[in-house]
């Protein structure tokens, strides 16, 4: 039998034991990850917009500029740069810290969800967000489960989007 002060001990040990499991986060298995490279536009030069996703939508403005006549310049404007956002924008800025981290956590968990049910992340401080949606689900060469993905992400109003594959 255990007198008092041992209890006590025991007691406290237990839930010490408790607490610190109850604390502790379960972590998702980290995927491997392999981003697609932006296409290359017209020519085959590819173009490194250095993050700033504005040559889609003035490549838009352009040409919506040269197709549109009298009044339509400005609807085909218009139409031109939200084509040209959807089509030709980059992956955005480079992650780090915070944000990495949220991402990285994202695209573990988008590994879970059904397909086509987007995955969001978002750090206040650094102002940043994403939305990490799975396409397609296959059986690798290797045996691994992967998935196809598209992300979107904004980080400090420079926004971005860009393609890859999760394989666990």
């Amino acid at each position: 039998m255990l007198h008092s002060g041992a209890r006590w001990s025991v007691a406290l040990a237990v839930l010490a034991a408790l607490a610190v499991s109850a604390c502790a986060q379960t972590q998702l298995p980290q995927p491997e990850v392999t981003m697609r490279k932006p296409e290359a536009p017209v020519g085959g030069v590819p173009v490194d917009d250095r993050g700033t996703g504005l040559v889609g939508p003035a490549g838009g403005a352009l040409l919506g500029m040269a197709i549109g006549s009298g009044s339509g310049t400005e609807w085909a404007v218009a139409a031109g740069v939200a084509a040209g956002y959807m089509v030709g924008g980059s992956e955005g800025p480079k992650l780090t810290g915070m944000p990495a981290r949220a991402r990285e956590e994202a695209i573990a968990k988008m590994m879970t969800v059904p397909l086509r049910e987007p995955v969001t992340w978002f750090t206040a401080q650094d102002k940043a967000s994403g939305k990490i949606t799975p396409t397609r689900e296959f059986t690798d060469e290797r045996g691994r489960t992967c998935r196809e993905f598209v992300e979107w992400r904004t980080i400090r109003a420079m926004n971005g989007h860009t393609s890859g594959t999760a394989c666990l």
